[in-house]
């Protein structure tokens, strides 16, 4: 059996989970980054008493250091099952298998939402520290025979935590950027990192001349074009154009995209969590 590969994350604004862990949390208790001073009766803890703190109080009260605690988060992918997908399942069940032993790495949580036309109990997944239950998931995606759309994906909110989250949205985003904007909207109160995956050989594998069959995954609707240099030229800058679009929408709700292409590498994730903050 393969190693599963696994990264590093950390979210940089506070959590609210009760439970101690890797991530700054806004409660205060056992840490080591200060927060704050208050009274000896709010904190009665005379070891952490602050001596300098005190003299300098103008009511003469004794002044305790209280530390910031660090917490759990839930980790949870949501992924796009709809026929578009098909040949990016194999990278997706690498990638649920890397989250998931990386938040267990972290102490945290992980979950699996998977979208296709409705949502299916099969595709649920509830936030857990069970590494056994996403390998299995992890198999049934891999050898998933993907049909019809991903219309679910504006369903998933109630799903999820109602504290923040981190959340790995998933898909070709081979729909209409108002059909975006719905999903993420309901999505902007967790950290959500949107991941673009495509098969860049769809389109810069293309030949310069020969007919050319193709056919939309999700209708089945097929067009047979003459290919030839100019009309390669158009059909790569309209993915350029259309990456654009997409930043441009992933950034307008405060998300940083993550593009894809092929097999899945580890590598790449802590790449984009050395760059960006949640």
């Amino acid at each position: 059996m393969r190693a599963i590969e696994s990264f590093h994350y950390r979210l940089a604004h506070p959590g609210y989970s009760v439970f101690p862990g890797a991530h700054p949390g806004q409660m205060v208790g056992s840490g080591q980054l200060f927060k704050r001073h208050e009274p000896l009766l709010a904190s009665p803890d005379p070891r952490r008493i602050d001596l300098r703190a005190s003299l300098l109080d103008p009511f003469g009260d004794y002044r305790v250091r209280v530390f910031q605690q660090h917490s759990k988060l839930s980790m949870y992918v949501v992924a796009d099952l709809s026929a578009s997908m098909a040949g990016k399942l194999p990278a997706l069940a690498d990638f649920v298998l890397s989250a998931a032993q990386s938040a267990l790495e972290a102490g945290d949580s992980f979950g699996f939402i998977g979208c296709g036309p409705n949502l299916e109990r099969r595709w649920l997944l509830p936030a857990s520290q069970s590494m056994q239950a996403v390998r299995e998931m992890s198999q049934r995606i891999r050898i998933f025979q993907a049909q019809g759309r991903a219309d679910s994906l504006s369903q998933v909110s109630p799903l999820l935590p109602s504290r923040r989250s981190l959340v790995f949205l998933l898909s070709d985003w081979h729909f209409p950027r108002e059909s975006m904007q719905r999903i993420l909207q309901a999505l902007t109160p967790h950290a959500v990192v949107p991941l673009v995956v495509w098969d860049e050989a769809e389109y810069t594998g293309l030949p310069e001349w020969g007919l050319v069959r193709f056919k939309d995954a999700e209708n089945g609707r097929g067009k047979t074009l003459l290919m030839r240099p100019e009309l390669k030229r158009r059909i790569v800058r309209a993915f350029e154009q259309r990456k654009n679009l997409l930043r441009q929408t992933f950034r307008g709700y405060g998300m940083e995209p993550l593009f894809s292409s092929g097999a899945y590498r580890a590598d790449s994730m802590n790449r984009y969590f050395q760059q960006h903050a949640l």
